[in-house]
């Protein structure tokens, strides 16, 4: 009984700290650009929850940009010879 109780109360708790959502956290979230996207991973029905910065957007899009770049310049190259 005792064991029970002690694993509710601390439910409750974790469950309180994680609700709780004040200006400043916030605000420094809009700062960095925090987002968080639902997106569905190929071979799976379920959406995966995926959260970034702005900055962190912006590396990936660059990486992604320069991929195709060489994807494309190879095609190009082979298909040249």
């Amino acid at each position: 009984m005792k064991k029970t109780l002690s694993m509710l109360v601390a439910c409750v708790v974790l469950a309180g700290c994680n609700a709780t959502d004040n200006e400043a956290d916030k605000q420094a979230r809009n700062t960095i650009g925090f987002k968080c996207d639902q997106i569905r991973v190929l071979g799976s029905s379920i959406p995966k929850k995926v959260c970034s910065t702005r900055e962190q957007r912006k590396h990936a899009e660059v990486i992604s940009k320069e991929a195709t770049k060489d994807a494309q310049r190879t095609i190009t190259v082979n298909s040249i010879e």
